[in-house]
């Protein structure tokens, strides 16, 4: 299955120039059954390339985002608006442009944050809302982990070879054991520069705001996002892997106790996070987000 390359461009935070979103369309533009696919920190929309075809397969229209500064979207001008003001903005101001009103959504780490404050923050623009390995509580020592892991984000690679390497270590959590995934994980994040030279498909420049916040890395506290959560009543489907530092398993039962429409899995041998390239994994999200709730679809005319 094939699907539509958009791009959109949007002002940049502040009111600094403007930047390009690029996103792809999957499935039938007459389906009103929308879901939103938002990627990982330093990850892009090809994440759900294999996840996506198998939604429009049950009818839905599924658009996969990249965030400014990863895969084919541009760049911002301020490194310092590569936060989650910025993100969300982004993404109701696509569904703006497409008329949509409310839309599933599926969101792997960063994406699951940006949906869980786009559910908070705009009530009713989120119907569904899936979680691949993020919660309510980030420890601080998962955050220094990720925060040492952005900081040394390679600007190039001498070849290749190295750029492969470079996602095979830093990607190993996500349990891919088919080797056709690695290939497509591979291909999908990295390119050639015209010197010969490779590049990871993400602006090292995202660490910028992280350095901020932590004043350089030397300040990193927990992060508790239970008010946010506390204001989400929709059905929520948390996936969690089995190893992962980023989801605890009592995060997931707290948000459960408070949430009575949450559900969870767990995803043995994986860490953070699981890929949703798997044909079972793909297979719990699609059967999940299929599942009838007494909701309406997706409404389409804002």
């Amino acid at each position: 299955m094939e699907y539509t390359r958009h791009s959109i461009s949007l002002p940049d935070p502040q009111g600094k120039g403007s930047h390009e979103i690029v996103f792809y369309d999957w499935g039938s533009t007459d389906s009103t059954n929308i879901v939103f696919c938002v990627h990982g920190l330093t990850r892009n929309a090809h994440d759900f390339d294999l996840l996506a075809p198998a939604l429009a397969q049950r009818g839905y229209r599924v658009f996969a985002l990249s965030m400014a500064g990863r895969g084919e979207s541009a760049q911002l001008t301020d490194a310092l608006g590569y936060n989650y003001a910025t993100y969300v903005t982004d993404c109701i101001a696509i569904m703006k442009n497409f008329h949509i009103r409310s839309v599933d959504w599926v969101g792997t780490s960063m994406g699951g944050i940006i949906g869980m404050m786009m559910a908070s923050l705009h009530p009713g623009t989120i119907r569904k809302l899936v979680l691949n390995d993020v919660g309510t509580f980030l420890s601080k020592e998962a955050l220094g982990r990720i925060y040492k892991y952005v900081a040394d984000l390679p600007t190039s690679f001498a070849n290749r070879a190295a750029a492969e390497a470079y996602v095979r270590i830093n990607f190993a959590p996500w349990g891919i054991t088919d080797e056709a995934h690695w290939q497509h994980l591979i291909a999908s994040s990295i390119a050639e520069n015209t010197d010969g030279t490779w590049r990871y498909l993400c602006d090292p420049r995202i660490v910028e705001p992280l350095k901020l916040v932590s004043q350089n890395f030397t300040q990193v506290d927990d992060v508790n996002l239970a008010d946010i959560w506390d204001k989400i009543k929709i059905p929520t489907y948390i996936i969690r892997g089995e190893t992962s530092d980023i989801l605890q398993s009592e995060t997931v039962s707290a948000m459960r106790r408070t949430n009575t429409r949450a559900e969870s899995v767990v995803i043995p041998a994986v860490g953070h996070a699981p890929a949703l390239m798997s044909p079972e994994q793909i297979s719990l999200v699609t059967n999940w987000l299929s599942r009838d709730y007494g909701m309406s679809v997706a409404a389409v005319g804002m």
